[in-house]
């Protein structure tokens, strides 16, 4: 794996062109030199299976279309854990919630453990991480017991805990606050809510209800929040809504048997399937355009066919789709698209259950 100079991927502010002008006293035109932000790498994290200990941390070269495998294990001379469920790349660290294992591994971005948290609650007892978020210096996780906890990226240390809804899911951060999805997985009747957290005070200001099981968490460049909930898994599908964080109004974007989204920009990318007896019968990959709030559908181009699509994620700066395929039983694979839908690689991932691709940008 190649040692390049990083910058965080998710602050797009962070990742401006640098303009450097000369001063002159005379008419000659102001000359300007632009380093154009560039992906340069792409981490790519397999859940494997749940109780297997098995999970993998891969690293993608787009530039040289080479996949290192098992990165994770190579630097670290020891497996990531049992279940890795998110990951986040901030500053000048990486995060992973591996679930079953209940702890974080903290990285640098060549993937060398720096430190391994592990969440415990006031007895004691193991608290397991779900899923991540990071803003203004601290990265925040979900924990399955009930909690969101705030990491100061510093010390690598959990500072603050406080109590949301059960099972919690998803976590966003949103002009100061934090949107956590209650999904209530592990009760008889799933939750409804997202717990609104003040990201000064700690405290939980209000809920705002949603569709039923919440799940994913994400936001839009202009401030527009997106819940994806699972339902019931019978007669209340997958749903993606827009909430009004204000009015707590929800508008329907898509529902269906099985959906996976991923907001980049202006835009949503979807895969929305059909199912019958937990087998699916009909998809396709669609964009919807949020300003506009127009779906278009049939996103790949080229003919290329996607089964068991199991994750979706999107390069927010080259556009590309990575779609990440799982059968539950083989290890899995990575589809890369263009913008324009065509097929650039398929990746033969190194464990099962591909929870997405995770960026790196640099300067060119």
């Amino acid at each position: 794996m190649k040692t390049k100079k990083w910058l965080l991927m998710g602050a797009l502010c962070a990742m401006l062109p640098v303009v450097f002008s000369s001063c002159s006293d005379d008419d000659d035109p102001i000359s300007e030199i632009i380093e154009e932000p560039t992906t340069t790498g792409v981490y790519l994290l397999n859940a494997g299976k749940w109780q297997g200990n098995n999970s993998t941390l891969d690293y993608y070269d787009p530039e040289t279309k080479s996949l290192s495998t098992k990165v994770f294990a190579t630097q670290n001379g020891r497996g990531l854990g049992d279940t890795a469920n998110d990951m986040i790349i901030y500053g000048s660290k990486m995060y992973v919630a591996v679930n079953v294992s209940a702890t974080i591994e903290v990285m640098d971005l060549a993937g060398n453990s720096l430190k391994t948290i592990s969440p415990k609650d006031e007895s004691n007892a193991p608290q397991q991480p779900r899923m991540l978020a990071a803003a203004n210096g601290n990265v925040y996780v979900t924990l399955y017991d009930g909690h969101l906890a705030c990491i100061d990226t510093t010390s690598m240390e959990i500072v603050k805990k406080v109590k949301v809804g059960p099972n919690p899911e998803g976590v966003c951060e949103l002009n100061g606050k934090l949107y956590v999805a209650n999904s209530g997985g592990l009760s008889a009747v799933q939750d409804s809510t997202l717990s609104v957290v003040n990201a000064s005070t700690f405290e939980v200001e209000k809920n705002i209800v949603v569709t039923i099981n919440p799940k994913t968490v994400q936001k839009d460049e202009s401030g527009n929040l997106f819940v994806l909930s699972l339902g019931n898994y019978g007669d209340i599908k997958n749903t993606l809504q827009r909430v009004n964080v204000s009015t707590g109004e929800l508008e329907i974007v898509e529902t269906n048997n099985q959906l996976c989204s991923s907001v980049s920009g202006n835009k949503i990318y979807l895969y929305s399937a059909k199912q019958e007896n937990w087998v699916v019968t009909e998809y396709n990959f669609k964009v919807y355009d949020i300003e506009k709030k127009s779906m278009q559908s049939g996103f790949i181009t080229d003919g290329t066919v996607v089964d068991n699509t199991y994750c979706l994620s999107v390069d927010p700066i080259s556009g590309n789709l990575y779609i990440g395929t799982s059968d539950y039983v083989s290890t899995g694979d990575m589809y890369i698209f263009s913008p324009e839908g065509k097929l650039i690689d398929q990746l033969a991932l190194s464990g099962l259950n591909p929870m997405g691709a995770y960026f790196l940008a640099g300067v060119k």
